[in-house]
């Protein structure tokens, strides 16, 4: 029988007990109901104000009986409560053991700061595309319910070094600040940079003014949540068919086309090779749209232009035609 069902069973006992025992004392002593609750009561939480006390032989044995199956099961309840108790602590340290072991054994992977309305989208996306990332969040109640969700979150302030360095930002590839305070978000842009100095870092600002500020610190990429809203509103009235392309491209409920980037290696097979060596009708119908060389955008790409190490192409498909491209031809 579990914690909760013996608790359930000692409670459903001593309600029992006290109300045998109410009218047993009325029918014994001739008490109101009251009188007979109030001594019943008084002898089983130990009072014993002794006010009111039974006369006949019979109420005097009757009580003694209550007081002794009584006692047990209060006993029994106090028992079944720090059983409950100390089971949830200890259900809880071998969650946070087992969650924190899961993020140590992260590498390469997203840290995503806030568990909000923006940070709980991003971990949507993250999952859905199968992307290793770990969620700090201050709020408990939000982890829970992330870590219910099948997300691996942790309960922290973002803020502190210790937080981030728990959350494996020394092995972390990319960080997400989507905290609705524009100055938590700086002060961890600054704590991440310092850290690690390589790690990608994409950061939510609410204001204006604190754009600039953002980028100082050392986000590469500032978004503000307010302003791509507005502009995809505003866009939508004038070019709905182009808006809904694009969300198309980048939704992740879309099972056929979809938008990838491809970052290419040294010793990628199609480092160093033209084009249309990879990108044509023999081989896949994927679509180069651009080739990224740094700070040049090459938008399609000619078949005699060659693909270097360290270009990141962006590439439209069917998404069975891009996994085939990434089994067949880049691994």
């Amino acid at each position: 029988m579990s914690a909760r069902k013996r608790l359930l069973f000692a409670f459903l006992t001593l309600l029992l007990i006290i109300i045998l025992s109410t009218l047993g004392l009325a029918y014994l002593e001739n008490w109101s109901l009251f009188d007979a609750l109030w001594v019943t009561i008084a002898s089983l939480t130990t009072a014993g104000y002794g006010d009111i006390l039974p006369k006949s032989i019979q109420g005097r044995a009757f009580l003694l009986i209550v007081l002794i199956l009584g006692v047990g099961a209060v006993a029994y309840s106090i028992g079944a409560i720090i059983n409950i108790l100390v089971e949830g602590q200890i259900s809880r340290i071998m969650e946070r053991n087992k969650m924190m072991k899961a993020i140590t054994q992260l590498d390469q992977h997203i840290i995503v700061c806030g568990a909000g309305r923006v940070g709980n989208q991003v971990a949507q996306i993250l999952k859905a595309e199968q992307v290793p990332y770990v969620i700090i969040e201050i709020n408990e109640e939000i982890v829970a319910q992330m870590q219910a969700e099948g997300h691996l979150a942790m309960i922290g302030n973002a803020t502190e070094d210790e937080v981030l360095l728990e959350a494996g930002i020394k092995k972390a590839k990319g960080m997400v600040c989507a905290l609705s305070e524009d100055a938590y978000n700086v002060f961890i842009v600054l704590t991440a940079r310092a850290i690690n100095p390589g790690i990608k870092i994409v950061a939510r600002v609410e204001r204006p003014e604190s754009v600039e500020k953002m980028r100082r610190a050392g986000a590469d990429k500032v978004i503000s949540p307010a302003q791509i809203g507005g502009h995809q509103m505003a866009m939508f009235m004038l070019k709905p068919a182009t808006v809904d392309l694009v969300d198309t491209l980048f939704s992740n409920r879309n099972l056929q086309l979809q938008l990838e980037e491809i970052n290419i290696s040294s010793d990628s097979k199609i480092s160093n090779r033209q084009v249309n060596e990879v990108f044509n009708r023999q081989h896949t119908n994927v679509i180069l749209v651009s080739i990224i060389r740094g700070d040049q955008v090459i938008l399609k790409p000619k078949g005699n232009d060659v693909m270097l190490p360290g270009d990141t192409l962006v590439i439209i498909g069917d998404r069975g035609d891009l996994e085939g491209l990434e089994d067949k031809i880049l691994k």
